[in-house]
């Protein structure tokens, strides 16, 4: 960390009343869907609200008014480059912040903000179609009309805020936002471990969410790839790599610490990545092979480890048959001879009591598929 940056960080950041209409919500918020990043501000406000369930706030703000206890996070456009690195303290930094002119973009409480701003203005809330939200008395909409926010001089500068309020805190963002934040860290100039530092992160969080963003982005890349699903259940990406036996299949190293984030498959391994993507989330044409998270550590981690049950996954996507194959052809088959035996067995117990003829069929069934594979056994290899 630079003289500057830690001189910054030492300052108290100011927390003063901004109106509003001087308040803009963040296109870079990484909690957007990406094809909403980096739109005007009616789009994202339109976004915001068709997908970030925003009555709830509005009832409590139509009632309460803004909860001080909460300031907004900001940083302001335009601060000239003299300004940021100064005391905030300093009055010509003051009047900046101060100045009826001066914009903030806020980088984190854009729900909020987005539902002041709705509250606030009866024309949106007719473009959006909203006609169940409460309308504000005088004091409220008073109060909403001005709200508080720290600022921050550079967006750089918030970095330790977020990534321990949103990937290693309490209130923790969906997975994939979590890994697209960081991303773009990185695509500011940060490395992985400045930006572990900055926000404390002993467990290499960001470091394995960064890697799976990369593991995304390098079969969009290659391949002609849905990706949608992946994001969506990041998760399961996230556990699926945590795995010794799907990182050698991926030709990971076992230690993250050693993985090259930048293209952490090597070219050889790529149509691998692209089936463990298709069999955790779907490829299009095919369902995913996995129902549920436990489904990884039960099923696939054993199949990636046997060059025969990955063929069989392959070829029929059936994970469990291709889970009994894990351990061999003949395990397998023994498995399977001792199950039927055991149903069998079963069978025999109540079958007096069901001498139908369809019962009978499927036990000649039986005794013929049994006859022929006690033939099959018996009869010399060539």
């Amino acid at each position: 960390m630079d003289k500057k940056a830690a001189r910054a960080r030492a300052w108290r950041r100011p927390r003063v009343d901004v109106p509003v209409t001087q308040l803009f919500l963040d296109k870079e918020n990484a909690r957007l869907p990406e094809d909403a990043q980096g739109k005007p501000e009616f789009a994202l406000l339109e976004v915001l609200y068709n997908k970030f369930n925003l009555d709830e706030i509005a009832y409590s703000m139509a009632q309460n008014g803004y909860f001080d206890e909460e300031p907004l996070v900001g940083v302001p456009r335009g601060l000239p480059k003299k300004l940021q690195a100064v005391d905030p303290t300093t009055k010509q930094y003051q009047d900046f912040i101060k100045h009826k002119d001066t914009k903030f973009v806020v980088v984190e409480g854009n729900r909020r903000l987005a539902t002041a701003k709705l509250l606030l203005d009866q024309e949106l809330r007719r473009k959006f179609g909203i006609r169940a939200w409460p309308e504000l008395d005088t004091n409220v909409a008073r109060n909403l009309k001005a709200l508080p926010i720290i600022i921050y001089s550079r967006r750089n500068e918030v970095v330790p805020y977020l990534g321990v309020r949103h990937i290693i805190g309490i209130q923790k963002w969906e997975s994939y936002a979590r890994a697209r934040y960081v991303a773009k860290m990185v695509r500011r100039g940060l490395s992985i471990n400045a930006i572990q530092q900055e926000i404390g992160d002993r467990q290499n969080s960001a470091r394995k969410y960064y890697l799976c963003f990369r593991l995304i982005e390098q079969v969009e890349d290659e391949f002609d790839l849905d990706t949608d699903k992946a994001k969506a259940d990041f998760s399961l990406l996230m556990l699926a790599t945590g795995g010794g036996n799907i990182k050698r299949f991926l030709g990971l190293p076992v230690r993250i610490a050693d993985a090259d984030l930048e293209t952490p498959v090597a070219q050889s391994k790529l149509n691998d990545l692209r089936n463990l993507i298709s069999w955790l989330f779907g490829d299009g044409r095919n369902d995913p092979v996995i129902h549920e998270s436990r489904d990884i550590t039960n099923y696939l981690t054993h199949v990636v480890a046997s060059s025969e049950a990955i063929a069989h996954l392959e070829r029929t996507r059936s994970l469990v048959e291709a889970y009994d194959l894990s351990d061999g052809e003949e395990t397998m088959l023994l498995k399977y001879l001792s199950a039927a035996n055991l149903k069998l067995q079963g069978a025999l117990g109540i079958a007096h009591r069901h001498k139908t003829v369809e019962v009978i069929g499927e036990a000649e069934k039986c005794a013929k598929t049994a006859t022929r594979l006690v033939k099959t056994l018996q009869e010399p290899d060539d």
